[in-house]
């Protein structure tokens, strides 16, 4: 099928890789114009694992096409629209889709289908039909179908998550003989998945509703690493026992920094925008969002209590700036908010990252930080390491040659990825997140406490009411 890709960010481009490598004709249209020279010039704007080689063979096969304008749309079957939805300040913003709409929808053919893969805000939902009626009426042109088809990859695994779906979800906003979700279903017919059609505000909130779940599980995770801190108990223990439980299983119960990217915090947060506008309160997601946001403070205070309650002059390497390993997005990273409160705190922080296309970033970002391209320049004279992304190089470094090259012999595991057991052996003061060991339990016990003192020690737990 010939079908259209508007907008090549994250979710466009795997979108666009993933359709040619079914068989599809894909022209991927990008309005700005750095991003696509890169793609032009045969590179990516962003890293995602198996992305390169995808794009490279498509190109060259002349599966996948690049264009600045939307001049060629009409030819398309299918034009799929993948732009962003989220202000950058814990909003919604829908000018952007709009504006796109009104691009594209007059130009496109009298029998093509219109899908929707931007996560949309509920409330835009019930204007949508009217819109792209609108923009065919006053082209002249009869009513299209329009569907919402929003996507479940993950970064990191985007590309595997697309060729091998889950469930593939189609959500009808307008389809009245069902040639829309017909197409869709030609478009799919290579996944061995279940494809759901749905009304549109079912899709809708079904993605929503995914990551408001899973973002709830990490902080779940955190609060009960708080009461395993608070009474003695090793968080990991504890949720591979709760884990076996069917019910529950283990995905997502990780105690650490919390969790950043483009898609947790900003849905959390604008969905608890979203509908105090509609006079509706959100107590869960409101303890949600503030558990992962304290968890970045937790991870300062408790590198502060490690090393005598001070960071003034102390130098911290700081392991990791990307919100996850597996990709160069620093959006909303923990590492950023973790390195201005340590520097405001008036620590000496050296970071490092695996990805060279992130250290760049950070430079711009935050000058006032010190960036270095090798793990062992960071490590070198440290008083504490933080480990605040589990790359696997960090997990694997022999810590027994770091602390040979330390100051220091503080270590603060963010992630609770390392292993406190080969710490303690190679003369490390370990603390995680609801699994320390020896006197590093006592003294970030006593900080948490401290911390918490005039506020409820456990937010998410108590925003849930018991009869």
């Amino acid at each position: 099928m010939r079908i259209a890709v508007v907008g090549l960010g994250y979710v466009g481009l795997v979108t666009a890789a993933g359709l040619a490598e079914w068989g599809h004709d894909v022209l991927g249209i990008e309005a700005n114009p750095e991003r696509l020279d890169v793609l032009r010039d045969g590179r990516l704007p962003i890293f995602e694992p198996g992305l390169d080689g995808l794009i490279a063979r498509h190109i060259a096969g002349r599966r996948i096409i690049f264009s600045a304008t939307t001049s060629q749309i009409a030819s398309v079957e299918v034009a799929i629209v993948a732009v962003g939805t989220h202000d950058g300040n814990g909003g919604w913003q829908t000018d952007t889709i709009r504006a796109c709409l009104g691009d594209i929808v007059p130009r496109l053919a009298d029998d093509a289908t219109l899908v929707i893969r931007s996560t949309l805000p509920p409330e835009f939902l019930p204007s949508l039909a009217g819109l792209v009626d609108g923009l065919r009426a006053a082209s002249g042109r009869p009513e299209i179908p329009v569907v919402i088809n929003p996507e479940f990859t993950r970064e990191g695994s985007a590309v595997q998550d697309f060729l091998f779906p889950d469930r593939v979800v189609l959500g009808v906003v307008r389809d009245d003989t069902g040639s829309g979700e017909r197409t869709l279903r030609m478009v799919y017919r290579a996944v061995d998945a279940p494809i759901l059609a749905m009304p549109a505000p079912d899709a809708v909130l079904t993605k929503l509703g995914a990551n408001l779940f899973l973002a709830t599980k990490i902080s779940f995770a955190n609060e009960l690493a708080s009461l395993c801190d608070q009474f003695g108990a090793d968080v990991t223990s504890v949720v591979d026992a709760m884990g076996r439980d069917a019910r529950i299983g283990t995905s997502f119960l990780r105690a650490g920094v919390g969790f950043g990217g483009s898609c947790l915090p900003h849905q959390v947060s604008m969905t608890i925008r979203s509908a105090a506008q509609y006079s509706m309160d959100t107590p869960l997601l409101k303890a949600v969002d503030q558990v992962n946001h304290d968890q970045r403070t937790a991870f300062v205070d408790r590198m502060e209590a490690a090393l005598g309650g001070s960071l003034a002059g102390r130098r911290i390497a700081l392991l990791g700036l990307t919100f996850k390993p597996g990709t160069d997005d620093l959006r909303d990273a923990p590492a950023l908010t973790i390195a201005l409160s340590l520097l405001g705190r008036d620590a000496d922080v050296v970071a490092y990252d695996p990805m060279p296309t992130a250290r760049a970033a950070t430079r711009r970002m935050m000058p006032a930080l010190t960036v270095v391209d090798d793990v062992w320049a960071a490590l070198a004279d440290a008083d504490g390491v933080g480990l605040v992304t589990e790359w696997p190089e960090f997990v694997s470094l022999d810590w027994s040659d770091v602390r040979a090259v330390m100051r220091g012999d503080v270590v603060v595991d963010g992630r609770n990825a390392l292993d406190p057991a080969a710490l303690d052996a190679a003369g490390f003061h370990y603390t995680g997140f609801g699994r320390q060991v020896g006197s590093a339990r006592r003294t970030v016990r006593g900080a948490r406490v401290r911390r918490r003192e005039d506020t409820s020690v456990t937010p998410l737990i108590a925003s849930v009411a018991f009869d």
